[in-house]
């Protein structure tokens, strides 16, 4: 049985894809333009690659935050501020806070059952905390690892030292990381040498090595 659980915050926890579509949708509204899906797809494969060079330690966290939207809207011909849009994407992302079905309930029987919750996130620090205090659930954790403030991103293996320097009688066979992107989360375990477990929404299998796979975050209570 674990003891220690490092929780992932988006698409484990908080419904990140909602956020960041409703940021996205307000965001490219506040600069008059109308918005088209097609739109959300192009920022998304954009987004996802340059959080895949974060993840390698190829570029900056600022590089990516700050310039992201100025590159997204130079495919529409448009010479935008990336930090001020960037300013107002996270400002709309920092006020959506819908939860993963169960999580909630799931966190507090956790907590009731005596086991110690962190949460794990690569993110903004103040983003994070507020939607974690919007959803009703920052008060439920011991302590917050968020990229921005340890300084490395998972998967990292300095991430987790920084985890596992900060939690008071640490023991890594009791300590397991829950999160839903193989590349962060469960490399990450891996990289860390303590098990995983990969929450997936799709019911269709997929090659991982996590220690476990779960699609409905309630499961944690059997580990």
């Amino acid at each position: 049985m674990y003891q220690i659980f490092l929780l992932d915050i988006d698409n484990t926890l908080l419904d990140f894809d909602a956020a960041e579509e409703q940021g996205f949708i307000k965001m490219i509204q506040s600069y008059d333009l109308e918005f088209h899906d097609e739109m959300l797809s192009q920022y998304k494969k954009m987004n996802r690659h340059l959080w895949d060079l974060l993840e390698q330690e190829k570029i900056g966290r600022e590089e990516l935050l700050n310039t992201r939207f100025h590159e997204f809207f130079r495919l529409y011909d448009m010479e935008i501020n990336g930090e001020e849009a960037e300013g107002r994407y996270r400002g709309h992302l920092g006020n959506n806070s819908d939860l993963i079905p169960g999580a909630k309930e799931a966190l507090i029987q956790l907590k009731q059952m005596g086991k110690q919750l962190y949460t794990a996130s690569n993110g903004v620090y103040s983003t994070q905390i507020q939607r974690l205090k919007n959803a009703g659930i920052f008060h439920l954790f011991e302590g917050m690892f968020i990229s921005e403030q340890v300084g490395y991103e998972k998967p990292s293996l300095y991430f987790f030292q920084h985890c596992f320097n900060h939690i008071p009688n640490f023991e890594k066979e009791k300590t397991i990381m829950v999160g839903d992107s193989i590349s962060s989360d469960i490399q990450g375990a891996v990289n860390a040498g303590i098990d995983s477990c990969l929450f997936s929404r799709s019911p269709e299998p997929m090659p991982t090595a996590a220690t476990h796979t779960i699609h409905d975050i309630t499961e944690l209570l059997n580990f």
